[in-house]
């Protein structure tokens, strides 16, 4: 037997991992954490094990490619790290974290956190970008692609918000890639102004 592990723990086998619990953010607050909001693809990933709150954690490291800056004063291509990736052959999940995937374009609200740059909010400052149909408004005209934003895979659990601000999700989910940056553009520049 182990030293230090009752019997009971090695019959009931691995624990249940707990999701992300977090409260809605308005559009304000993600833009108000934010020190720029780009549409972004993903160009390439590297995940490392790295010291984070006094343990040790995988994170994984993005490089974005700025296809559209919507606030602030981002570079050409940014790297964002976001927590979970795999390392050799121990991975590990982040429930409520974006995930971030190579090739896929999306609105990435950023963040500084230390020496690195964060998505801020975790999922609930990155919006994948989809092809949508829009119906023809003229009878027999072919329907175009819209491109629309989307939530993120995986936020966790998210809890309504409280008081009169309408969540940034219910915002975002579903406009038109422009309607959002406009409204995005807008929040950022009343927050930031603020400061």
């Amino acid at each position: 037997m182990a030293d230090g592990v009752s019997p009971g723990a090695l019959l009931s086998g691995p624990r249940a991992a707990q999701a992300a619990v977090s409260v809605q953010l308005s559009l304000e607050e993600l833009a108000s954490r934010a020190a720029f909001v780009v549409v972004a693809t993903a160009t390439e990933q590297r995940s490392q094990w790295e010291e984070l709150g006094g343990s040790r954690r995988i994170v994984t490291y993005t490089r974005l490619s700025v296809d559209r800056p919507v606030a602030g004063q981002p570079d050409g291509e940014v790297w964002v790290r976001t927590l979970g990736g795999v390392v050799g052959d121990v991975g590990q999940q982040v429930s409520g974290d974006a995930q971030l995937r190579i090739g896929a374009q999306a609105m990435i609200f950023v963040s500084q956190a230390g020496s690195a740059l964060v998505v801020s909010g975790m999922a609930q400052g990155h919006y994948p970008v989809v092809n949508g149909e829009e119906t023809a408004r003229v009878a027999g005209a072919p329907r175009i692609a819209v491109r629309r934003l989307a939530a993120s895979p995986d936020t966790g659990t998210v809890l309504p918000r409280t008081g009169p601000a309408i969540s940034a999700r219910e915002h975002l989910v579903g406009a038109t890639l422009d309607a959002a940056c406009e409204a995005v553009s807008r929040a950022w520049k009343a927050t930031h102004a603020q400061k």
